[in-house]
């Protein structure tokens, strides 16, 4: 095992090549959504964009800016919830260009097939491609390995997939990685970081790192990267502990880690992502996808816990929550929207969203022990919405967005009237036993303010999102505040201030909480040696140490 990896140098590319725009009065009109991204939380702004199309081109944007001090800010599809995509001045560099599929790899060891694309692609385009095995344009190139992996992935029956399901299929993969993205198949398959084979990463002064998993790992703690020039950067992994849930605060730390852990989820302030290989998990033949109505959110919650059991016969996908107030949503905009909601009563308190997969000779022994659990908390199969298909699938995923929906909606009107308001919707994710306490946490204090909020999301992972729907700007602070208050109890009970958003530049007073001044500063450190003069994603996750 080594903890040393060599970077290597790429060719000056012409950078008069390079798509640039640099007129404000282009970017502020023309170009204006590549100063946001969907928090809507900062005011950016750019001396110039620019659009690489390659390695070669980002390397020397980065070898010049680091040249210059120019900071730099890597975009993806600017999706995210936390203003790390934002420019705040300086180059934005984003890769939307660089959308290619570049191989297939198959790991004989693993049984797992695993295929590579730039970042700029959405996840989108490549579970498109690989579910409908178009490929084509990856015959002839790659290695003999890879071309194997090819033909034999094409001539396989099976469908496959990318199993983590970010609720953002139009995230790019560079972005997904950056931030470690996750979503309600987390339960079952975990986050992305679990399905990363292989990056490239183009650190602040344009050299290149190729990271295998399982190659470099840390040793005490240690990781040595050789530059190309020869000077060799030591640093420390940080020593604080990470949380045992769903998580995407802070740098990833352990004290014998693989080197590419430490990028996916740095948010960009280490290096860009250029080249990101996926593993892919075989679709099951057979899923059935519940919604189940509960009359009390109490019996919801007992029915999670006793379903997610491992003595449970059903092992599930994924369990999402939807609580009373999400409820009265759904029940409005389906009634608008001329949209029938089957099984579901007047008096349905909370709604546990599940799917579970299985095989002909299994399913009547698991309809059956489904039917016990959800008879021992007061509901029933004939009291749900269930199917037996994708279709059905996505006619309630759609029934699950109206609650986002109806959100953005109330917020976009009081906004009209009231600058300041914005949706401030929680992040956070507590371990398995805290999950009851944490939810009457949340709803006991807002409840008690009269602050309108909804809850819904990943209960599958402790994982729920409380959107606080302000009237006023003075409810606004009121529910700044109140992020705060619930980020110190997730922290006190082991869990963690942001389970899959991400930090970002809205986030790291909350980042602080989690793993103190010492951690802030060890990540500082981690910073500073990959990038002394701070110009990539200033601002992101930490703040510049103050000398």
């Amino acid at each position: 095992m080594s903890n040393r990896i060599v970077a290597t140098r790429l060719a000056d590319a012409d950078l008069s090549q390079v798509k640039t725009v640099t007129n404000q009065a282009e970017i502020t009109d023309t170009y204006a959504l590549y100063l946001d991204d969907e928090s809507h939380s900062f005011n950016g702004m750019a001396e110039k964009i620019m659009f690489p199309t390659s390695e070669t081109e980002i390397s020397s944007i980065m070898r010049n800016a680091y040249e210059t001090g120019a900071p730099v800010t890597i975009q993806g599809g600017r999706t995210g919830l936390t203003g790390a995509a934002v420019p705040l001045g300086g180059i934005a560099l984003n890769l939307e260009r660089m959308t290619k599929i570049l191989y297939m790899d198959f790991n004989e060891d693993q049984d797992l097939y695993s295929i590579a694309a730039e970042a700029g692609m959405t996840l989108e385009d490549l579970v498109r491609h690989i579910s409908s095995k178009n490929l084509g344009m990856l015959q002839g190139t790659g290695t003999d390995k890879q071309q194997s992996a090819l033909t034999r992935f094409l001539d396989n029956e099976a469908e496959y997939t990318f199993p983590v399901d970010p609720t953002e299929m139009s995230a790019w993969l560079g972005g997904i990685v950056a931030c470690n993205a996750s979503g309600a198949r987390t339960y079952k398959y975990g986050a992305v970081r679990d399905w990363v084979r292989r990056i490239r990463v183009i650190l602040a002064n344009g050299d290149v790192l190729d990271i295998t998993r399982g190659h470099i790992h840390a040793i005490d703690g240690k990781f040595i990267i050789v530059l190309s020039n020869g000077n060799e950067i030591e640093f420390i992994v940080p020593s604080y502990k990470m949380p045992k849930t769903k998580n995407a605060a802070g740098l990833y730390a352990e004290p014998d880690m693989d080197l590419i852990d430490l990028f996916i989820g740095s948010e960009g302030i280490l290096g860009t992502i250029t080249l990101v290989e996926l593993g892919l998990s075989k679709l099951p033949r057979n899923i059935m996808t519940v919604m189940a109505f509960f009359p009390s959110e109490d019996d919801a919650v007992d029915f999670v816990y006793e379903i997610r059991s491992p003595e449970s016969k059903v092992k599930m996908d994924f369990l999402e929550y939807f609580g009373p107030n999400a409820i009265e949503m759904i029940k409005e905009k389906a009634s608008s929207a001329g949209i029938t909601v089957p099984a579901m009563k007047s008096d349905t308190k909370a709604i546990v969203f599940f799917e579970f997969s299985y095989t002909e000779d299994q399913m009547e022994e698991l309809i059956m022990a489904l039917e016990e659990v959800l008879n021992k908390h007061n509901t029933s199969s004939e009291s749900s919405w269930a199917g037996l298909d994708r279709n059905e699938l996505e006619k309630m995923k759609t029934v699950r967005h109206f609650v986002p929906e109806t959100v953005n909606g109330l917020i976009a009107q009081r906004k009209a009237q009231f600058h300041e308001v914005h949706k401030i919707g929680t992040d956070m994710a507590v371990p398995d036993e805290a999950l009851r306490d944490y939810l009457r946490f949340y709803r006991s204090t807002l409840e008690e303010q009269g602050m309108e909020y909804v809850i819904f999301g990943h209960i599958g992972n402790n994982h729920l999102h409380v959107n606080m729907i302000p009237r006023n700007n003075e409810e606004v602070k009121q529910g700044m505040d109140n992020y705060m208050l619930f980020a110190k109890r997730a922290v006190e009970l082991g869990g963690t201030v942001a389970a899959e958003h991400g930090i970002g530049k809205l986030k790291r007073a909350f980042l602080e909480v989690m793993y103190g001044e010492k951690g802030i500063k060890e990540m500082q450190a981690v910073k500073s040696a990959l990038d002394s003069k701070w110009i990539l994603n200033r601002e992101n996750m930490i703040p510049v140490p103050v000398e």
